[in-house]
């Protein structure tokens, strides 16, 4: 496993978070 294939599934993993918080706080309000 390369470093630039480990940080790129970290940060897909991250976007994937931020955009699932950010669904969850919208159906909240």
């Amino acid at each position: 496993m390369s470093g630039d294939f480990k940080l790129s599934l970290l940060t897909t993993v991250f976007a994937l978070l931020v955009i699932i918080a950010f669904s969850f706080t919208a159906v909240m309000n």
